[in-house]
């Protein structure tokens, strides 16, 4: 094949709800990469950003046919960098983002893959999927659980299975060598998009728009028509000839969307200081950057972080095994074997016990020994039991420890109770109710018989107005995590639905004939049209009474 290269462009949009946008993209004449970024207001922003800046570096022509490997071994040192992060910034523990790349070698195109991040390939007659979603909803169509057209409305359907970043495991990548043909338009792109453009108008949009630019920008401006309530993020790469091209424009660089443009600072998270020389004077971290990073042995990582989990405990533990052995050896010197197991009963049980006790005991001045010596002198010089009621109210005083605990549960129950009902009072949705968009306030799920939500406000939107994939959406309740993002898909969809009617009305004109709607008499509302939705420009006078049904059926079914 002729040698090619991508015609790319990225655009990247925060949305109508988020507060920042936690995608990251980059569009090369060799590279294209979409990265979506989770773990809160402080995080996946992060995380998408260190991502695409290491891999950003791959977007050069001189990839051989082992750059499948060298796809996954740079997205791995992009999952330790993102890792290195949370160490140097612990308030970003948990951040991770997906990764979707494609990366041309010679003739062909290297795809990794994970996350739910999509790829999709234009090529002649067909539109296809080249990704699958790391998702739990896709798990379930996997195993025929649920159909595909019911994954896309599940409540669950963001709950993603596998990403890069903070999460205690080395990433499983899909990996695949593609076929690259003049002509194949690809396009990556994060589920802001797919989530809230219908698939259909998004294959036309690739068929129509020409300019990979616009193309995207026309992408995202249908998510934000559909509700835009997350981040969107387009990458489109159209494969064309090298030879076609001048060198100034295969020269020209990539472009940065989203996080990586905005906070180009987060980019330098997680990497290596190149100035900090090894304290054994062994070899030099500068060197260390153009090699591959060593892989850590998991099951080693595993034992180091369940030793720093257990750091209290297990010095506890150690302390206690030491007394063990001490008042062991003590009891045996003089005693018989009898006594000596008594003794490392009472320590193993000292040992196990809660660290207030453990601390109690210490405090006594070492009762265990005490203990031991004055069990020698009770089986030598048969001294009388009396002596050693001092010891014995020890078992009855830990009998409040069971108490103790089941308190504190009941405790724990009535406070995440609270929080339930105070996460769930936050919560909004907005959806049809009669045919016109109304906000619910609580979540859309019930609790057996009884329901988690109730109505907050009816709007005078009315549904049939919105573009067919937005009804559907609003079937399946559209999500908002407080009242003002709430207000801004409403006014989304109030713009749509206006819109719509525009168009409806001015195509329905004829030859300027129209006349104005009869204004309504003082303080009576009704005729206007701000009053009266169902009554539309551009229709004859109506007197000042109620529609009759037959009327207003006749309006919707032509607006």
């Amino acid at each position: 094949m002729t040698d090619f290269v991508f015609n790319s462009a990225v655009r990247s949009n925060v949305g109508l709800v988020r507060k920042n946008n936690q995608d990251s993209g980059y569009a090369g004449r060799n590279f294209l990469l979409i990265a979506d970024g989770m773990g809160g207001h402080a995080g996946g922003d992060v995380a998408s950003a260190i991502a695409v800046a290491r891999l950003a570096s791959l977007d050069h022509g001189d990839h051989t046919g082992e750059s499948l490997d060298s796809l996954r071994s740079t997205i791995l040192d992009a999952n330790d960098r993102i890792a290195r992060a949370v160490e140097d910034e612990p308030q970003l523990g948990g951040m991770g983002t997906t990764v979707t790349a494609l990366l041309r070698c010679n003739d062909r195109l290297a795809l990794a893959h994970i996350g739910d991040s999509r790829a999709y390939l234009l090529r002649d007659d067909s539109f296809s999927q080249m990704t699958t979603d790391h998702t739990f909803v896709q798990m379930l169509v996997d195993e025929g659980r649920i159909t595909p057209e019911e994954a896309e409305y599940h409540p669950q359907r963001s709950v993603v299975m596998r990403v890069l970043g903070d999460v205690g495991a080395s990433p499983e990548l899909d990996m695949s060598v593609r076929e690259a043909r003049i002509g194949d338009r690809w396009m990556l792109c994060s589920d802001g998009l797919t989530g809230f453009a219908d698939l259909d108008v998004i294959e036309e949009a690739l068929r129509s728009i020409d300019d990979p630019g616009e193309c995207a920008e026309k992408l995202v401006n249908m998510a934000l028509e559909g509700g835009g309530a997350d981040n969107i993020t387009v990458v489109i790469g159209d494969v064309v000839d090298a030879t076609d091209l001048t060198d100034e424009d295969l020269d020209a660089p990539g472009q940065f969307g989203g996080s990586v443009e905005i906070n180009p600072q987060f980019a330098q998270l997680g990497t290596v200081d190149n100035d900090t020389q090894p304290v054994d004077g062994t070899q030099p971290v500068e060197d260390l950057e153009t090699e591959a990073l060593p892989q850590v042995d998991e099951d080693t990582a595993e034992v180091v972080s369940n030793s720093r989990d257990d750091e209290t405990p297990a010095d506890g533990a150690s302390d206690a095994g030491a007394g063990t052995a001490t008042n062991s050896e003590k009891a045996s010197d003089g005693a018989d074997e009898e006594t000596a197991e008594a003794v490392s009963a009472t320590a193993v049980g000292a040992a196990a016990s809660s660290a207030a006790a453990v601390a109690g005991d210490s405090k006594r001045g070492g009762r265990g020994k005490a203990r031991a010596t004055k069990s020698r002198k009770r089986k030598d010089l048969g001294a009388d039991t009396d002596d050693f009621d001092e010891f014995s109210d020890e078992e009855p005083r830990r009998r409040w420890i069971p108490w103790a605990i089941a308190g504190a549960v009941i405790v724990l129950l009535i406070v995440a109770g609270f929080a339930g009902k105070a996460f769930i009072q936050s919560q909004y949705y907005v959806t049809e109710e009669n045919g016109k968009v109304a906000v619910y306030q609580g979540v859309s799920q019930n609790l057996g018989p009884f329901e988690l939500s109730n109505l907050n406000e009816t709007t005078d939107i009315e549904v049939q107005y919105l573009p067919a994939y937005t009804q559907s959406r609003l079937k399946e309740t559209i999500p908002a995590s407080s009242h003002d993002e709430a207000q801004k898909i409403v006014e989304n969809l109030r713009s749509a639905a206006d819109k719509t009617r525009q168009q409806s009305v001015s195509g329905g004109a004829t030859d300027g004939n129209s006349t104005d709607p009869a204004p309504s008499a003082p303080g009576e509302p009704g005729n206007s049209p701000e009053n009266n939705p169902e009554q539309q420009p551009g229709q004859p006078d109506q007197p000042n009474q109620p529609q009759q049904p037959a009327q207003q059926a006749e309006q919707g079914e032509n607006p």
